[in-house]
């Protein structure tokens, strides 16, 4: 095997690939990247056995054919090099000789023969719809997915298709997160689902590795296949492929409040800026923080013994209840708030420790759900 390529093409391929690389596996073959070379492009693969991908990118192949690469070596390797030109050509000793200006690496390669292959999910479920409504729908719910293995199917972020059962709610797709603490929802009204409804749990590291590969890119379409216990997408030449995570999913709409006595209307960035000082304080308080709303503003208050306090004032439009106080866990509100797009965030309260609603001004497909934190204050 031989070609030559832009060094910028070479790492941005091997950058892709090497996060789904296992760090730690007991089956040493996987922590490699598989290299394709074809007439016209190479092709780059790695699998976990859990998720895998698979990108072309374009260079001159002087000789077909394929071996592996230790990813973690070749990585920093390829990100050290100068721009311009990288050749590579596998040495019939097995070793690949890695070439830029006048200088060069040898790298030991393996055989590819072992390497597992990637799963090719062809017949199933399969939904199409343009990029950035995904990467919108992920970035705003991801964050709320567990980090715990003991809550296993929380990992994940549910994906369901269909007509909606809540009211006002016209979507026929919805992505849900949550660590039961918290809960984020984003629904959306699309073409290209196809015939019959589903509800998924895809793996959190699947959709962020996706949304990383699609951001910042034009929109173009994603296609889906859900089929068994897998889920693939189709983005431009890029295939990623990954298990679902199997069990019951929380009914979300159990958790949704169907009412609130006190509603605050504030400008998203204020809000933000001041949760983020009284972080500041509140993180030596488990991030305990409370949100008082009195005389037509809303007070965000921290206080820790030994370090100090603090009260931040934001001007707010309030209806219903003019008066309200709650606390929350400071570090799930900045989650939200920097996730969203709107000037003007909505917030609404309950009685007594009814779970926080957060919304986007004029936006009804987004909502997230916050439960209060029990103090004394609040006892």
């Amino acid at each position: 095997m031989e070609f030559n390529c832009d060094k910028k093409e070479l790492q941005a391929g091997v950058s892709t690939v090497e996060k789904i690389v296992a760090t730690r596996s007991t089956l040493p073959i996987i922590g490699n990247i598989l290299f394709e070379a074809g007439k016209s492009n190479v092709k780059l693969s790695a699998n976990n056995l859990e998720m895998g991908i698979e990108l072309t990118i374009k260079a001159e192949v002087e000789k077909e054919g394929s071996l592996l690469l230790p990813a973690k070596t070749l990585s920093g390797i390829v990100s050290k090099l100068p721009e311009g030109k990288i050749g590579l050509k596998l040495n019939e000793n097995r070793t690949v000789r890695i070439t830029y200006d006048k200088s060069h690496f040898n790298l030991h390669s393996l055989p590819p023969d072992e390497f597992p292959l990637l799963p090719k999910v062809k017949e199933g479920k399969t939904i199409t719809l343009d990029s950035d409504i995904l990467v919108e729908m992920i970035k705003q719910t991801i964050f709320s997915v567990s980090s715990s293995e003991d809550k296993y199917v929380l990992t994940g972020v549910m994906l369901e298709t269909g007509k909606s059962q809540m009211a006002g709610d016209n979507s026929n797709l919805r992505m849900v997160a949550t660590d039961g603490y918290r809960l984020a929802k984003k629904s959306a009204k699309v073409t290209g689902l196809g015939d019959g409804n589903i509800s998924i749990i895809i793996p959190a590291k699947a959709l962020t590795e996706l949304a990383k590969i699609m951001e910042g890119s034009k929109s173009r379409p994603v296609k889906i296949i859900v089929a068994g216990e897998q889920i693939s997408f189709r983005y431009d030449d890029t295939y990623l492929v990954s298990r679902l995570i199997q069990g019951q999913f929380p009914d979300y709409k159990q958790v949704i409040p169907k009412k609130s006595t006190t509603k605050v209307t504030l400008n998203t960035a204020e809000l933000l800026r001041a949760a983020e000082r009284a972080a500041v304080i509140a993180s030596g308080s488990a991030n305990v923080t409370c949100f008082e709303v009195k005389g037509g503003k809303i007070h965000v208050t921290a206080n820790t013994p030994d370090v100090g306090s603090v009260d931040e004032v934001i001007d707010a439009e309030v209806k219903g209840t003019d008066k309200a106080r709650v606390s929350f866990n400071v570090r799930l509100i900045t989650d939200v708030l920097d996730v969203m797009s709107s000037e003007k965030v909505i917030v609404e309260l309950g009685e007594g420790l009814s779970p926080g609603i957060i919304k986007q001004e004029g936006d009804e497909d987004y909502i997230y759900i916050v439960m209060p934190i029990r103090t004394q204050e609040a006892v």
